[in-house]
């Protein structure tokens, strides 16, 4: 729990993997994934370039859920606690009942579905807890396969925002995703994306 609040932060044990909150603890592991070239070529933000700026980064994502913008989560190995990536809501528009999501992965752990499971549980978090109705999602145009991912787990292609973001030293097009309450149903009726797959456990 934060110090400086009285609200606790969720934790979700999904088999192999929990989704738990960032501790100081985490910035090492962080910042080694999070700065891999594999990992950092598709975040279209800033990077840590030493730990110093790794641990604000941190900070500021734990932050979120205390100043009632949203959650972000660690997702850590269950065995060891290790940090391995994030997955979390920010931007959280109370008013018109909207929120962004975004996630990272180490890349040693790409492809063992650890992103679907989680990208479901965070998603049904946000509908169910927060009471959004519609939840955005963006991604470059050059990461097919977080383009796979949202679309495999219910999301809308909603178009391309030409030179969206600057990156690297120059600007990129992004792909802009959503899915609201009312799709919720793509959820349990993808063939690759079930919730029902497995049983995200709540940790007291």
């Amino acid at each position: 729990m934060h110090p400086t609040s009285q609200k606790i932060f969720p934790t979700f044990d999904l088999g192999d993997v929990i989704l738990r909150e960032k501790q100081e603890s985490d910035v090492p592991d962080f910042f080694r994934y999070y700065s891999d070239p594999k990992v950092s070529k598709f975040i279209l933000c800033e990077i840590p370039q030493n730990i110093e700026e790794a641990t604000r980064e941190l900070r500021y994502w734990r932050g979120v859920f205390y100043q009632n913008d949203g959650i972000y989560f660690a997702i850590a190995d269950k065995q060891t606690n290790q940090m391995i990536g994030s997955i979390g809501l920010t931007s959280h528009n109370t008013y018109q009942g909207r929120i962004e999501i975004s996630y990272d992965l180490a890349s040693e752990y790409w492809r063992r579905g650890i992103s679907t499971r989680a990208l479901t549980v965070v998603v049904n978090y946000a509908f169910d807890v927060l009471r959004v109705n519609r939840i955005e999602a963006s991604a470059s145009c050059a990461n097919i396969a977080s383009k796979n991912l949202l679309l495999k787990c219910g999301f809308t292609l909603e178009g391309t925002l030409r030179q969206h973001r600057y990156h690297r030293g120059s600007y990129v097009d992004v792909y802009f995703f959503s899915i609201l309450r009312s799709d919720r149903a793509n959820i349990s009726a993808s063939n690759s994306c079930k919730s029902s797959d497995f049983s995200p456990t709540p940790i007291a």
